[in-house]
């Protein structure tokens, strides 16, 4: 009968070199399908981690007549990766009562229960006839409030949107008041001039609101404003 021979270990240097092999190769198979850290690092953000912003304003703001989507509240959170809650009434001013009843006053009721990083605020054409005194003491206490409450937060002004014919003294006494009360909370007031003037076809048939095409100049015209802006936005 045979005797039988004992197994030969394998010297232990030997295993090991074995072990480092097979563990090199899974690791670069793995290495050729996993996405490297850059790309990782390079895909858009989660809904829940973009900055947040809110938009302050009126009917133009609202995106009356056109898309949700196609407002120029909108269309400048996209641009830069905002998440926006577009809190404009039609009708509303700092002073005029909105369609619902509500004033910027109530929008910035709103605005405090968000903690947006943006807050996209705008002049109005609503707040033409109401009395200038009234006006800025709304304007000063409403930014006020939100400096208060939002003490990092980037406010954004810009001027009221005004149609094809020319703007009004009236509104450029509004821009004038909004503009002092947002640069004295340290934001940024935008002037764009008049970006609908003369163009009727970015209007809608009622000669006020912008069409999309409307609502895309005024937002490209904001750009324009912020673009010396953007590198500390």
């Amino acid at each position: 009968m045979p005797t039988t021979r004992p197994r030969r270990r394998r010297p232990l240097s030997l295993a090991l070199a074995l072990a480092a092999i097979v563990a090199a190769t899974a690791l670069a198979g793995c290495a050729a399908t996993a996405r490297p850290v850059a790309a990782e690092s390079a895909a858009a953000p989660a809904a829940d981690e973009q900055p947040s912003a809110v938009a302050i304003g009126d009917s133009i703001a609202f995106g009356k007549g056109v898309r949700p989507d196609e407002s120029w509240p909108a269309l400048v959170a996209a641009q830069h990766g905002w998440r926006l809650d577009d809190l404009a009434v039609s009708g509303s001013g700092f002073v005029k009562t909105g369609w619902n009843g509500k004033t910027y006053g109530d929008q910035v009721k709103e605005a405090l229960a968000l903690h947006p990083a943006y807050i996209l605020i705008a002049a109005t054409r609503n707040d033409r006839y109401e009395d200038p005194a009234r006006i800025e003491a709304n304007a000063d206490q409403l930014l006020g409030e939100l400096r208060d409450a939002f003490p990092h937060a980037r406010i954004i002004g810009i001027t009221g949107i005004w149609g094809a014919d020319a703007q009004p003294a009236t509104l450029d006494r509004v821009d004038d008041i909004v503009g002092a009360a947002v640069r004295s909370v340290g934001g940024d007031f935008l002037d764009l001039g008049r970006p609908l003037e003369g163009k009727a076809d970015l209007l809608q048939p009622d000669g006020i609101h912008p069409n999309a095409a409307g609502q895309r100049a005024v937002a490209a015209r904001i750009e324009s404003r912020l673009a010396p802006l953007v590198a500390t936005l």
